[in-house]
């Protein structure tokens, strides 16, 4: 027997696939019903504002992410970081409307979504300073360009999405390649 999905977590997952798709001004409570086959007044039940709905979107979404992305202890700090690139980008590639969308503002400047997308970036901030290099000092300046990199990720994932020049492999080797240049 199929194990039965609570219906907020159903409704989230409506929300990922509508919003991996569509755009937040682009739907409407009615869509968001409509697709989950269920009367408005239910889903302000789960969630009283659309906005609601697509802050609880967001944060699943975030969670979803740093969970795929999690270092793998079992490999030496290159690979866990290469192995984590791989999975980010994989990942950022099977969500890539929803990805572009919120880190180029989503619903413009939302507090609540700002507040999850940094508390993500935080996340991949803390995980390199365990998990990558935990066993060397670090330089302001290193501190620095860590927080950076991070970003120089964001926006390449972003272009690549765009263009497509180059596969997954090669994306990582850049990242990589990048990070790397904090050490030198």
């Amino acid at each position: 027997m199929p194990k039965r999905v609570p219906r907020r977590q159903r409704l989230i997952e409506i929300g990922l696939d509508l919003f991996g798709h569509r755009s937040y001004e682009e739907i409407s409570i009615d869509d968001i019903a409509a697709a989950a086959d269920i009367s408005k007044g239910l889903l302000y039940y789960y969630f009283p504002t659309k906005h609601d709905f697509y802050v609880a979107v967001v944060e699943h979404a975030a969670q979803g992410m740093l969970q795929e992305t999690e270092p793998d202890l079992d490999l030496e700090p290159a690979q866990r970081l290469r192995s984590s690139l791989h999975a980010y980008f994989s990942y950022v590639d099977r969500h890539a409307k929803a990805y572009v969308a919120l880190l180029r503002g989503g619903v413009g400047v939302d507090v609540k979504v700002a507040a999850i997308t940094d508390s993500v970036r935080q996340s991949y901030i803390q995980r390199i300073m365990e998990n990558i290099i935990s066993e060397r000092p670090l330089t302001p300046r290193q501190r620095i360009a860590i927080n950076g990199w991070v970003g120089f990720v964001e926006a390449t994932s972003i272009s690549w999405l765009n263009q497509r020049d180059i596969d997954l492999d090669e994306l990582c080797d850049l990242a990589v390649a990048a990070f790397a240049t904090i050490f030198q």
